[in-house]
């Protein structure tokens, strides 16, 4: 008899990919179901389900890569009767959310040329995100290259738009949801001088020939020329960004010619070595606004934004015509999970200009009003992953309506006398979300 020692056994990992001759073939797959309710800016009660998959292929071979995903997704009113005040209508939507080929360099910052339907993200999203929050997401029919030397990147990109809100009650398949209404083309260069400074600044420059569905009150028609300038890092616990943009241009239905910009920033600092790993955040944002008596129009437009990122979970407010201050509390309180607070107050740049939501909705106007206050909102979260390819998350938001909200969404153009809505003092909004994701 003799004793051995014994070893612990460590299964590789599973292959992320199944090779076919030289091609890498890996599968991406995304269910996600959410349910959401509000009691709305009219003091009705809503409930919406949204239901989204994308199933899709991802094949590489040395230097090339092409990614084919179809989506499927679909937008139930649950028996309120109308749509949700300034967001997405119900809809039904079959068709491709990626289909692209791509060449480019090896490494962990690789240069690349990229011809198809993609989704694009530029800085933190303000002006130009993929909004994967929005019923399909947005993904630009474009092309798009990047050339990587040392710590500097440039990209250039050249992409067709179209209408990402179909027409209220309207039910489509395949394709998009309207013809294309225009053209963007841009070019960005970054340098990375430190993991806590970094210098971006891009143009985005957009040529529409007629107003989308969601459309800042019809003033996207003509040519809108954004240039922007943005610091950031991200290194040792901190978190910091600031972002500036200038625009001109001409509103072709008002025929006015633009002047607006816009400012933002936030920093945050995680103690990392602190139980649970509580974060804070502070973050401002201001955007001209427009009162219609001027020369030039000068309410900011921020093109193609990430939703329900930077202006609360609500997605009421947007980077244009507004003033907000707000502050975020998040920890960890058990291992794959996330508690988020968020408090922001928001006030109307230009009190008698037009209030829209996050989706670019017009939620309304009041000529005259001499008020600002939108309100104050408070938005709690909490995230899970019990597994690696499942998240499970909830959030509550409430938003207490200031009196220019109140005027704002009262006030009927086409007849003052009447009232248009009778909103709340209190605005409530729930929802419970599941997402599957491979890889």
């Amino acid at each position: 008899m003799w004793a051995a020692g014994a070893r612990a056994q460590v299964a590789p990992p599973a292959p992320d990919s199944v090779a076919v001759g030289d091609w890498h073939l890996a599968p991406v797959v995304e269910a996600r179901v959410r349910g959401e309710y509000r009691h709305d800016l009219d003091a009705q009660d809503r409930g919406t389900l949204l239901e989204r998959a994308r199933l899709g292929v991802d094949a590489e071979r040395g230097p090339i890569e092409l990614r084919v995903v179809l989506e499927d997704a679909r937008l139930w009113d649950l028996g309120a009767g109308s749509d949700t005040i300034g967001q997405p209508g119900q809809l039904a939507y079959t068709g491709p959310y990626e289909a692209w080929a791509d060449a480019h360099t090896a490494g962990a910052r690789p240069s690349f040329v990229r011809v198809g339907r993609q989704p694009v993200t530029w800085g933190e999203g303000r002006l130009l995100g993929a909004a994967d929050w929005s019923p399909t997401g947005r993904a630009l029919d474009a092309v798009r290259g990047r050339l990587v030397v040392g710590s500097w990147s440039f990209e250039l990109l050249a992409a067709s738009l179209s209408d990402p809100v179909p027409p209220t009650g309207v039910v489509l398949t395949g394709g998009l949801f309207s013809p294309a209404y225009g053209e963007l083309v841009g070019a960005r260069a970054e340098w990375a001088i430190d993991p806590l400074f970094a210098v971006e600044a891009y143009t985005l420059d957009r040529f529409a020939q007629q107003n989308p569905e969601a459309s800042l009150d019809d003033t996207v028609r003509g040519e809108t020329y954004t240039g922007a300038l943005r610091l950031h890092g991200d290194a040792h616990g901190w978190t910091w960004g600031a972002e500036g943009a200038g625009q001109l241009g001409h509103a072709s239905v008002i025929a006015k010619d633009r002047l607006a910009w816009a400012a933002a920033g936030h920093v945050g600092y995680t103690f990392e070595y602190v139980r649970m790993l509580p974060t804070v955040r502070l973050g401002a944002s201001y955007a001209s606004g427009d009162d219609g008596t001027g020369s030039k129009f000068g309410q900011f437009d921020p093109l193609l934004p990430d939703v329900h990122e930077w202006h609360g979970a609500m997605d009421l407010f947007a980077w244009s015509n507004e003033w907000e201050a707000n502050a975020r509390v998040a920890i960890a309180p058990w291992t794959d999970a996330v508690a988020a607070l968020d408090y922001r107050y928001a006030q109307l740049a230009t009190a008698d200009g037009w209030w829209v939501s996050s989706y670019l909705f017009t939620l309304g106007r009041a000529p005259g009003n001499t008020s600002g206050e939108l309100g104050h909102e408070i938005d709690a979260y909490l995230a899970w992953s019990p597994w690696v390819p499942v998240e499970l998350s909830a959030g509550y938001s409430m938003l207490v309506l200031g009196a220019g909200a109140k005027a704002a969404l009262s006030a009927d153009l086409t007849n003052p006398a009447v009232p248009r809505l009778s909103p709340p003092d209190l605005a409530h909004y729930a929802y419970g979300q599941v997402t599957v994701r491979l890889p």
